[in-house]
């Protein structure tokens, strides 16, 4: 049996809850009707008393019916008035008895009735002779609500808590989403970053196997040296671009900001491309003014224009152009070149780790140089775009000033 998803289990965790929740609340509520209810039966019965006692005293006779009954006995328990209901006495001859040591409550059904009452019991002196007054009212009507709250709490109860899951439910799925995403996102790097591991690693393994399989000439050895050197290197460059996304990821990635001139950083990384850029007769400019500045941390801004010009040479055409402008409080250090651009599909996900374009899969590039540039850019609290300009491609930093 496969496991539960967590969707599920949030959602079963939060309906036991509610359950138990709504079980003790329907628990209170029931017992504090019944008791609410209880107290409203011993007040009516304790007024009726009273004035039941008061008409004894005065010698009056004939007791009115209304919601309770009552009927005066003397001491050995015989009626001496009563409500026209009841004729019988509707107490025993041994709770009059009880009655002259104080008052009490009982239930019990009357007579010429099914129907459950409580009875208040209480004694009355007249001059030296006892008379025991008994008031009395159904609990019928206390029985039905309370019915009728039970009956309310079992239907209301469960589609109250099979909403309340359904919602869970849902909620938890929109609360998901994005951990499910992230989750998607990760074990998709890390499935990108062990296919880009192994590439090179093969090549570095067929390269000296194939180096030890015979004897082979000085030119040959030195051959396979200088490509298994390329794919270790190739290797440092993919370790390194993973521990800085690693970094990226957990928030951890360190910037040292300084104010730093455009145009010196833009300069510094002309100076660092110019011979590459001279060996593949490509043009490499810089256009900044001397007063644009910004707080950035040199060496990961540089990072971040480099990956953008290793990719304009290997990809791009004609001149590159290194470009520093303000906009709307913030600095945009641009990339341009002259060639193809970028296919429109690709636009939207460049930034995506191992992102490649069809035409550049074929390359030695792993696809993170522009994934780097974004986490860059984020650190400082910025932003990467790209866009096809007027001839070219277009890739820039968006960084505050």
């Amino acid at each position: 049996m496969g496991r539960i998803p967590i969707r599920l289990r949030l959602t079963l965790a939060f309906a036991a809850a509610m359950a138990i929740v709504l079980a003790a609340l329907g628990f209170l509520l029931y017992t504090f009707m019944a008791s609410a209810l209880d107290r409203g039966v011993n007040r009516n019965l304790r007024g009726r008393a009273e004035d039941v006692e008061a008409l004894v005293r005065h010698g009056g006779i004939g007791l009115p019916s209304g919601v309770t009954f009552a009927q005066v006995l003397d001491g050995n328990g015989r009626v001496v008035d009563t409500t026209p209901e009841f004729t019988e006495p509707l107490v025993a001859r041994t709770d009059v008895g009880r009655a002259k040591t104080g008052e009490f409550t009982v239930e019990r059904h009357v007579p010429g009735s099914d129907e459950l009452a409580r009875l208040l019991v209480a004694p009355v002196d007249l001059d030296g002779v006892t008379r025991v007054v008994v008031v009395g009212e159904s609990l019928e009507a206390k029985g039905d609500a309370l019915e009728n709250l039970l009956t309310l709490l079992l239907v209301g109860g469960p589609l109250l808590l099979v909403v309340s899951s359904v919602g869970a439910y849902l909620l938890a799925g929109r609360a998901l989403r994005p951990v499910s995403a992230a989750l998607a996102r990760e074990r998709r790097f890390v499935s990108d970053a062990s296919h880009e591991l192994r590439t090179p690693l093969a090549s570095l393994r067929t390269e000296l196997e194939l180096a030890l399989r015979r004897d082979r000439s000085p030119q040959e050895l030195e051959a396979a040296l200088r490509s298994a050197a390329e794919e270790t290197d190739r290797l440092s460059q993919l370790a390194e671009d993973l521990l800085v996304l690693a970094r990226a990821h957990d928030g951890q990635l360190p910037v040292r900001r300084e104010p730093l001139a455009a145009a010196e950083v833009l300069s510094g990384v002309q100076e660092r491309y110019a011979r590459r850029a001279q060996l593949a007769a490509r043009p490499l400019e810089v256009r900044a003014a001397p007063d644009v500045v910004l707080p950035a941390d040199r060496l990961r801004v540089e990072q971040a224009l480099g990956n953008l010009v290793e990719n304009a040479l290997r990809h791009g055409e004609g001149r590159i152009l290194l470009e520093a402008v303000p906009a709307d409080g913030r600095v945009e250090l641009h990339v341009k070149d002259e060639g193809p651009g970028f296919a429109t599909d690709f636009v939207d996900e460049a930034f995506e780790p191992f992102t490649r374009s069809d035409e550049s899969r074929s390359s030695h590039g792993a696809g993170l140089g522009l994934a780097i540039v974004d986490v860059i850019a984020r650190a400082h609290g910025g932003s990467a775009h790209a866009a096809n300009g007027g001839g070219g491609a277009d890739v820039w930093l968006s960084l505050p000033r």
